[in-house]
C-alpha cells in the first residue's frame, strides 16, 4: 500500500477497511463476506503459477481491497499455520513483491495477492519484504493518527484514524517460532488494516 500525502501524523495508502465506518461503500451496504481463495486452497491461480514458478512476463494478479468485502479462510487456525513450509512463504513474498511493485506501495495484505493465509507484507529498505503472519494486537498505549487510505486502483480515498503504534506477536514468513515487536507509522497501519479486512472469528481463532 502506497504512501498518501500526510493528514496529522502520516498517510497510508492501500485497501478501504469497511470496519472503519463503511469503507467506501454507504452504511446501509454491509460488506459481502467471502473466502480469499475459494478453492479451499492456500494461493489463487495466476498465470504461469502452478508450479510455483510465476510467469514473469504476465502481470501480477492484484485484487486491491475496496471496503466491499471482508475475507475468511481455512488457514485462520493454529493447525494450519503450523504446517507450512518455508517454500509457501518464498511464494508468498515473490507475489507480494510483484503487487508492491505494480502499486508502489510498502504494505500489501495477503487477500490482495491470493494467498489464503492471514497475512501482512511490510517494506523494508535493509531486509526487503517482510512476511508477518497471524499478528496478535498485545496490550500497548498508542496516540492516533488520521491517515488517508486510497485504493492503488483508483478508488477514492478517505481518512480514518488508526493507532500510531501498535505490539504485535506473529509468526516471521517461514519460521514457527512468534516474535514480538512493536510497529510504527505506515508498518503499524497496515497490520491494523490487516486485521480489519478478515472476519473477526479469523483472529478468534488466532489470538
Amino acid at each position: 500500500m502506497p504512501l498518501s500525502g500526510a493528514i496529522g501524523a502520516g498517510g497510508i495508502a492501500g485497501g478501504l477497511l469497511t470496519i472503519f465506518g463503511g469503507g467506501l461503500l454507504s452504511p446501509s451496504v454491509p460488506p459481502v463476506t467471502q473466502p480469499v481463495v475459494d478453492t479451499g486452497d492456500v494461493f489463487s491461480a495466476w498465470p504461469g503459477d502452478e508450479s510455483g514458478a510465476l510467469d514473469e512476463a504476465a502481470p501480477p494478479v492484484c485484487t486491491w481491497a475496496n471496503g466491499s468485502a471482508t475475507y475468511e479462510s481455512n488457514m485462520c487456525s493454529a493447525f494450519a499455520l503450523s504446517r507450512l513450509s518455508s517454500s509457501v512463504s518464498a511464494r508468498a513474498i515473490d507475489r507480494a513483491l510483484r503487487c508492491a511493485a505494480e502499486a508502489e506501495t510498502d504494505c500489501v495484505l495477503s487477500p490482495e495477492i491470493g494467498v489464503a493465509l492471514p497475512a501482512a507484507f511490510l517494506y523494508d529498505e535493509d531486509a526487503g519484504v517482510r512476511m508477518l503472519v497471524a499478528p496478535r494486537m498485545l496490550s500497548h498505549e498508542s496516540g492516533v493518527a488520521r491517515v488517508r487510505v486510497y485504493d492503488p486502483a483508483g478508488g477514492a480515498g478517505r481518512v480514518l484514524e488508526l493507532n500510531k503504534s501498535v505490539y504485535v506477536e506473529y509468526l516471521p514468513g517461514g519460521s514457527r517460532a512468534p516474535v514480538s515487536e512493536v510497529l510504527n507509522g505506515s508498518d503499524a497501519y497496515c497490520v491494523q488494516m490487516l486485521r480489519a479486512v478478515f472476519v473477526e472469528d479469523c483472529w478468534a481463532n488466532l489470538d
